[in-house]
């Protein structure tokens, strides 16, 4: 009788991700596998993620633990700037909304 084995994919790692990398990531992967004698890229990268899982686990939330903050490292992503407010718009006639209404009002600004 031959037993046959459940592919080793299905049964262990059934779910699988897609991530894009920079050249950069992935060299790090590589070289990260070469030096401890890796014998998948694959299992690389579970290893990586698993080392920073636990690492991230341990660690303290820097941003005060606000819902919807990331546990990225400072200084990985650029912080947003804020559009200054704009203006407050003086009351005036309504904008107009037909085309030719449009052209008038410019014409009558001098546009």
């Amino acid at each position: 009788m031959i037993a046959v084995m459940a592919r080793y994919t299905e049964t262990v790692y059934p779910v699988k991700k897609l991530v894009p990398l920079t050249s950069q990531m992935a060299e790090a992967i590589s070289e990260y596998r070469h030096r401890h004698r890796i014998s998948s890229e694959n299992e690389a990268i579970r290893r990586l993620i698993e080392a920073g899982l636990s690492k991230a686990s341990t660690a303290t939330p820097s941003g005060g633990g606000e819902p919807g903050e990331s546990d990225k490292p400072a200084g990985s992503v650029a912080p947003r700037t804020r559009k200054p407010a704009a203006p407050p718009r003086k009351a005036g006639p309504a904008a107009p909304r037909s085309k030719l209404e449009q052209i008038r009002a410019l014409r009558e600004q001098g546009a």
